[in-house]
C-alpha cells in the first residue's frame, strides 16, 4: 500500500526533530553538511527514530538549500548535500523492508529569505535554490517532498513548482508555521487566506509545525480541518515549555481523539523518546477521513 492510501488507513507517525537532536549531541556548523562528512551520525538518529515507532523518517537537509548554505562557504554543494542526505534516509529506511514500510520524505525548508519581505534575493535565486535541494532529493530516492516550516506563500509556490519540474507525481506535503496571534500563519495571513492562495493542485498533504506546544496550535489545527478536505499532519515543537516526551504525547491525544490528523509527529525539541509515547497513542485512534 502506497503513502496517500495509507492516510485513509490509519494515523502514520512523523519522527522528531532532527536539527536539535544533532545539536544535542554536540554537532556543530553546518548540520547538513554531516550528510558528506560523517553520515554514521545521521542514520543512527533516523534508525533511533523507527525504533521509536516512526513511519516516515525526514532527511538531514532542512537548510541544504544555498541561500542557507552560503554563511558555510557551502551553497555550490547545495545538490550533493541534499542528495546525500537523501540516500542516507533511503538506506535506513530499506533496512527494515522485510519488517514494514518505512517512508522517506524530503525536508525543505523555507530558505533564509521571505519573497514578500526580501530585498536581497529575486525570486529566480530563489527558485534556483530550491531546484537543487530538490533535484538532490529525488535523485537520492525520496518517497515524499516535505515543504516544511514555510511562512511566506510566494516561497511555497516556487518550491512546489520546482519539485514538479524534477517529478510529476512525488506526493508534496507543505507545513506552515504559525504566528503568536491566533488563527494566522507566520507571515501575518489567515489560515484561510494561506490556504487559498496555496498551489493545492499539486499538494497531497497541508498542515502545521513547530509554532509552540500542541496545545497552542489546536485552534487553528481545527480552523484548517473546517476549510481544507486535504489529509492533515501535524508536528509541533516541544513548546518553550520543553514537554517531556508523556506530556507531548498527551496534547497531542486531543487533536487524534477529534480526527482531525492523518500524520503527527514532533518538531524542535523532539525526540526519540517523545516519538515513542506519541506512537503509543496513535495507535488507538482513528485517522481523519479522507478521500484519496
Amino acid at each position: 500500500m502506497d503513502f496517500l492510501q495509507l492516510l485513509s488507513k490509519r494515523i502514520l507517525v512523523l519522527d522528531g526533530a532532527v536539527g536539535t537532536s544533532l545539536l544535542a549531541e554536540g554537532c556543530e556548523g553546518s548540520l547538513e553538511a554531516l550528510n558528506l562528512t560523517a553520515a554514521e551520525r545521521v542514520e543512527a538518529l533516523h534508525h533511533k527514530y523507527i525504533a521509536a515507532g516512526a513511519d516516515i523518517i525526514t532527511t538531514n537537509t532542512f537548510c541544504a538549500d544555498a541561500l542557507s548554505l552560503s554563511q558555510y562557504g557551502l551553497a555550490e554543494q547545495s545538490y550533493h548535500i541534499a542528495r546525500a542526505g537523501a540516500q542516507i534516509a533511503r538506506r535506513v529506511a530499506d533496512a527494515y523492508v522485510a519488517e514494514r514500510k518505512i517512508f522517506v520524505a524530503g525536508s525543505v525548508g523555507p530558505t533564509t529569505r521571505n519573497l514578500t519581505l526580501a530585498t536581497d534575493t529575486s525570486a529566480e535565486q530563489v527558485a534556483q535554490a530550491y531546484a537543487a535541494v530538490a533535484s538532490g532529493l529525488i535523485d537520492g530516492g525520496v518517497d515524499i517532498i516535505l515543504v516544511e516550516s514555510a511562512m511566506d506563500v510566494k516561497n511555497v509556490r516556487l518550491a512546489v513548482e520546482q519539485v514538479r519540474r524534477c517529478s510529476a507525481d512525488v506526493p508534496i506535503i507543505v507545513s506552515a508555521v504559525l504566528s503568536r496571534i491566533a488563527g494566522r500563519v507566520a507571515s501575518g495571513a489567515t489560515v484561510e487566506k494561506f490556504l487559498e492562495q496555496l498551489p493545492l493542485d499539486n499538494i497531497a498533504v497541508v498542515g502545521f509545525n513547530c509554532s509552540g506546544a500542541p496545545s497552542a496550535m489546536e485552534p487553528s489545527l481545527k480552523t484548517l480541518c473546517a476549510k481544507s478536505d486535504k489529509p492533515i499532519i501535524f508536528y509541533p515543537s516541544a513548546g518553550a515549555e520543553r514537554l517531556a516526551a508523556n506530556n507531548f504525547a498527551k496534547q497531542m491525544e486531543g487533536a487524534m481523539r477529534e480526527r482531525m490528523v492523518n500524520i503527527v509527529g514532533g518538531c524542535c525539541g523532539t525526540t526519540p523518546q517523545h516519538i515513542e509515547a506519541l506512537a503509543r497513542r496513535a495507535s488507538c485512534w482513528q485517522t481523519r477521513r479522507v478521500n484519496i
